[in-house]
């Protein structure tokens, strides 16, 4: 199977964008106003969350087309991920 480069493309750019947005948040308010806006902060954790998703959904592509293999949910996808980087460093 052959890795669709364009759905790679739009993760990486998913995650571009939702980390730009949490730099300019960061520059817009200082450490206690984030804390002090509950919805600040709440949107702030939002948008981890979706970056950490479209970093689980790039991983489970690869996974999936590169290796064959399928991952059940984002634990696993960390941990296989993970386990795929050890054993080529090991060949």
């Amino acid at each position: 199977m052959k890795i669709d480069a364009e759905k790679i493309q739009k993760y990486l750019l998913e995650i571009k964008g939702r980390h730009h947005e949490i730099e300019e948040l960061l520059r817009k308010n200082t450490d206690e106003k984030i804390i002090k806006k509950p919805w600040v902060l709440k949107g702030l954790k939002y948008t981890l969350v979706e970056i950490s998703e479209a970093m689980a959904n790039t991983l489970q592509h690869i996974l999936s087309k590169d290796r064959g293999e399928l991952a059940t949910g984002y634990v696993d996808t960390i941990i296989r991920a993970g386990e795929g980087k050890v054993s080529r460093e090991q060949r």
